[in-house]
């Protein structure tokens, strides 16, 4: 999503070459997003103005101008203000080139790591300048290119074209999630992977009938509770509950992270010592569930307490990411550090999300939710149009608030994944809160009794 950005630019060029004069404009469409440009020319300045959602306001920005060549003098250096501003959204001006001939501008830009470009050129009537330009079938060439190199990406000769044309076919999806009006959908590290297969690798909630009976739960609060909560964030909480974003890889394992986190989280909360537990154990150990084929964090819970503990991932390392398997167990009692009693359910539907708004200002939570539309998500706040088919468990680690665009505040939940940090908001995501979006507060648990076992060594 481009930016508004209103720049002014002195001209230092020589007088003798041909040059822009007056105002240039074209609009873009990238991904189901408007770009809409404007350069204008005067005799010593000219103004930028790209409409979107970033406000960028540079009042004396130096450029010179040798033809074809309209050169930002600092715009690809740290300081100058629309490299700033625009780099705060990992957007940036490539290249400006102006055409005598077709009285037009060329303006090449990156958009994250994607290559664009959008021709400038005198408008010849206000519908004509508002018309976007979709991007290309060369465009989406070259962002396949482009994705392969940012993420580590190689294919087989013969499956080459196959995964283009699913990154295509993503493509038509986040452009259409993207007019939904929500959060920000674009290219992320899954778009070579067809639905299926993304649900699949990433995707594990698997429930376990009855795994939540007899379990104590919270009592149902008011709506009107959760909207009298003031905002927490645990992620900036001294001392530390939270260990940093971690990455499940290609196997279905988020149960048993979830769960992890959320030991991690209450054994810090009851002992004041953070511990970095073992994801890999859960996944090969507990029998009940289906390793990288999917379980719940309940059963998850279950096979810690009945175990005797939890191994601290040191000792215990994860592998299961690279390979895809679940392994084998191999289980050290004598290196488990930590112990639980069980676990207290905060939430199990609807009415239970005030519980979990009351529940955050003491501790972050182990929640399951649908993840499905997950896939390109790149930013902002999802809500409605998120589904509530539970199919992936993570951790609720605070609240945020915003303003409304009619003044009113809004709540979201912020999210921490096991996708590692090069997704979302650097392993985050928010949801907004108020309506189990997602599911949210379909199955939302915390641990009990958690404590570090004496003579224990720890690292």
């Amino acid at each position: 999503m481009i930016a508004a950005a209103i720049s002014s630019f002195s001209y230092a060029g020589p007088a003798s070459l041909a040059a822009p004069t007056g105002a240039y404009s074209g609009s873009k469409s990238v991904l189901g997003e408007k770009i809409d440009a404007t350069f204008t020319f005067g005799t010593a300045t000219m103004v930028v103005a790209i409409s979107g959602a970033i406000s960028v306001d540079c009042k004396a920005e130096a450029y010179t101008f040798a033809a074809p060549k309209v050169d930002i003098t600092n715009i690809g250096k740290a300081g100058d203000c629309v490299h700033d501003t625009l780099a705060k959204e990992k957007v940036s001006i490539e290249d400006v080139e102006f055409s005598s001939s077709a009285d037009a501008l060329s303006v090449t830009a990156k958009y994250g790591f994607l290559p664009i470009t959008f021709t400038l050129s005198k408008a010849t009537s206000e519908s004509e300048a508002e018309a976007p330009v979709g991007t290309t079938a060369a465009e989406h060439a070259a962002w396949f290119e482009a994705f392969k190199l940012a993420f580590g990406k190689s294919y087989a000769a013969e499956e080459h074209a196959f995964r283009f044309g699913v990154f295509r076919d993503n493509l038509a999806v986040a452009t259409e999630r993207n007019q939904q009006g929500e959060a920000r959908h674009g290219v992320t590290k899954f778009m070579d992977l067809s639905a299926e297969e993304f649900r699949a690798t990433y995707l594990g909630y698997k429930p376990k009938r009855n795994a939540l009976e007899g379990q104590p739960v919270q009592p149902a609060l008011p709506r009107m509770a959760a909207n009298a909560t003031s905002a927490i964030d645990w992620r900036s909480k001294t001392p530390a509950v939270l260990t940093p974003v971690k990455d499940q890889g290609q196997c279905g394992s988020c149960w048993a992270f979830s769960a992890t986190e959320q030991i991690e989280t209450n054994t810090a909360m009851a002992t004041g010592k953070l511990l970095t537990l073992s994801p890999q154990q859960i996944t090969s150990c507990d029998k009940v569930d289906q390793g990288c084929g999917g379980g719940n964090t309940e059963t998850a819970y279950a096979y810690v307490q009945k175990a005797g503990g939890i191994e601290p991932n040191t000792d215990y390392p994860y592998a299961s990411g690279k390979t895809g398997k679940s392994g084998t167990c191999t289980v050290d009692k004598a290196e488990e550090a930590v112990t639980i009693s069980g676990f207290t359910s905060v939430s199990k539907g609807a009415s239970g999300e005030a519980a979990m708004v009351a529940q955050m200002q003491k501790s972050p939570i182990s929640i399951c939710v649908d993840a499905s539309s997950w896939q390109t998500y790149a930013g902002g706040v999802v809500g409605m149009f998120c589904g509530k088919q539970l199919d992936h468990c993570v951790q609720a680690v605070g609240l945020g608030t915003k303003k409304t665009i009619f003044g009113q505040t809004e709540n979201y939940w912020i999210v921490r994944n096991s996708w590692n940090t090069n997704w979302g908001h650097e392993g985050y995501i928010y949801v907004k809160e108020g309506g189990n979006y997602c599911g949210i507060a379909n199955d939302a648990t915390v641990v009990t009794g958690a404590k570090i076992e004496h003579g224990v060594t720890l690292q």
